[in-house]
């Protein structure tokens, strides 16, 4: 027993000395390889076993990069603008310097006079001889300093001035009745147009764009008279518009898509086939046609859809107007979560971004030309709302081509895939119409054909809004409260508007915290240079996205 204890003793310690000498070897052969091996890519996978990722078929989004479908044009460059006096302030000029790379346009609306602040009061009545008086001065002031900031104007011809009705209605917006006397209309509008040409010259002016008035399907707000009565306004003025600028690029009024307006498509089927109060032909010129969309949380809906259908059916039906813009020249989250409005016209969270890349899928869908802004910053900063981030993704894939991808996905979640270049754009988002959603989504995009035929290796970058990224109104609120600044609770929540939740002491909390919100509100990269590899032909992905989120996905051949 003793002998066998001592041989079992020795095996051991056999075992042992054996194992210390081939871990010591291993160990150096590991130090050796660190020092004399190149660093790793990050995610390697090998050329011809890439990691599979395995596939739920009914979140697969099948995107051939071969198929073009249409471009990804610019459609978020111009924005409305209530008072172009504005302008005349070197202070306000100069604050709009950092939005030059995404905004090109404004649209002045209400120049014309008739407003309830009696600005633009440039007609001043008539002589004993029925000539029209005017004075231009001011509006030739406020162009100059418009056109020295380099954004191009669309002008609104409106409103009718209050010298030109006798029954001065004051209206939510001014006067909204038509001219009493459609000779002194014409006479103004030629005036008007005129001295903008012998300023600014006619091969500018003619680049502009002319609306006739704005809304004039919302009853007495924006149209103190009947369907009729505006289809008359309008041939007239656009008879007179064409007198001074024969080329002029000019349309109707937006028109408003709310359960109150007065008509709808009347409006396409007189330009196309009615006869013109003007000249008794049959038509009157339209150079585009838009409308207003605002969406209201409180409604839990993508509502665009069922309000451009009926107009983009109705264009299509003629063929001299299936090709011009489709604008929407107002657009919005009008309403909260609690059916509160304020001034805010847009939501500042993460929920307003994705609704945003939403809406961007929908106006490619529905060949909407372009979308009017009122703003992507928010109140008292040049900060942006996570919405303005998803501009700065629209800007890295502008002018590429839009590529085919077919899917069977439900609700509002989707993938604008672009090819710009050799490079691939992948704009993936989950959107749900509730602030308080936490339906989560993954999605697996496999792209193949086109210019993934051609390489193995990608590139990988990844830009993403939610609430955790590209977002600082949700600590902007936090501290103001911790702050024990004055809370509406009645007003707007999360608009881009602070002051319509909070009395003034907000700007104080936003001025000291500054440089936090400044890194906040910033577009986060949240995948650098990772690689990614084909399998079988095709370029497979997997992306998980939370509640309200919009990613952007680089794919850079390697």
């Amino acid at each position: 027993m003793k002998t066998f204890y001592s041989s079992r003793r020795f095996f051991i310690l056999l075992v042992l000395l054996v194992s210390t000498a081939f871990f010591s070897c291993s160990k150096s052969e590991d130090i050796e390889k660190e020092v004399t091996q190149e660093p790793e890519i990050e995610n390697p996978e090998d050329p011809e076993n890439p990691e599979e990722i395995i596939v739920e078929p009914d979140k697969v989004v099948s995107i051939n990069t071969g198929a073009v479908i249409g471009e990804f044009y610019n459609f978020w460059s111009t924005r409305p603008m209530i008072n172009q006096t504005r302008f005349n302030g070197a202070n306000f000029r100069n604050s709009l310097q950092p939005i030059k790379n995404y905004v090109k346009s404004y649209n002045l609306v209400r120049t014309m006079g008739g407003r309830t602040d009696n600005l633009n009061m440039f007609y001043q009545g008539v002589d004993a001889s029925g000539n029209i008086i005017t004075d231009f001065s001011g509006l030739l002031t406020s162009m100059r300093n418009f056109m020295s900031t380099g954004f191009k104007p669309r002008i609104v011809l409106s409103k009718v001035p209050w010298e030109m009705v006798a029954d001065k209605v004051v209206n939510t917006y001014g006067n909204t009745s038509p001219p009493d006397n459609y000779d002194h209309w014409r006479q103004y509008v030629n005036a008007f147009l005129t001295t903008l040409v012998d300023e600014f010259g006619m091969q500018e002016v003619k680049t502009w764009r002319f609306r006739v008035s704005t809304e004039p399907n919302y009853t007495p707000s924006h149209w103190n008279g009947t369907m009729e009565e505006y289809f008359k306004h309008y041939d007239i003025t656009v008879d007179e518009v064409l007198k001074v600028i024969p080329d002029a690029i000019v349309g109707p009024g937006n028109m408003l898509t709310e359960g109150v307006a007065t008509y709808t498509t009347e409006l396409i089927d007189h330009c196309a086939v009615g006869t013109n109060y003007a000249t008794g032909a049959t038509g009157t010129k339209m150079d585009f046609f838009s409308i207003s969309y605002y969406e209201k949380i409180d409604q839990n809906t993508v509502a665009l859809p069922e309000k451009i259908e009926p107009y983009r059916n109705k264009l299509n039906s003629y063929p001299k107007f299936s090709n011009i813009p489709l604008d929407i020249q107002e657009f919005g989250m009008l309403r909260d979560e609690n059916r509160v409005r304020g001034l805010s016209l847009s939501d500042a969270t993460e929920l307003g971004a994705s609704w945003y890349a939403k809406i961007a899928d929908l106006a490619y869908d529905y060949r909407i030309a372009e979308i009017y802004d009122w703003g992507q910053e928010v109140e008292s900063s040049n900060l942006p709302q996570a919405r303005r981030n998803v501009t700065e993704m629209f800007l890295k894939m502008e002018g590429g081509n839009r590529v085919e991808a077919i899917d069977q996905i439900t609700g509002h979640a989707g993938i604008i895939p672009v090819v710009k270049g050799n490079i691939v754009y992948l704009l993936i988002y989950n959107h749900n119409t509730t602030r308080n959603s936490t339906a989560k989504r993954t999605m697996y995009p496999i792209l193949e054909g086109g210019v993934i035929s051609g390489e193995t290796r990608w590139r990988m970058n990844e830009w993403t809004v939610d609430k955790n990224h590209g977002v600082f109104m949700h600590e902007l609120y936090k501290d103001i409260r911790a702050a024990g600044v004055g809370e509406k609770n009645t007003g707007r929540i999360y608009g881009n508007r602070p002051s319509d939740r909070f009395e003034d002491g907000w700007k104080d909390v936003l001025s000291a915290n500054l440089s936090k919100y400044t890194q906040m509100a910033k577009l986060p990269k949240t995948i650098t240079d990772s690689v990614v590899q084909k399998k079988d032909g095709k370029l497979t992905l997997k992306v998980d996205l939370e509640a309200h989120s919009v990613k952007l996905i680089e794919l850079i051949p390697q």
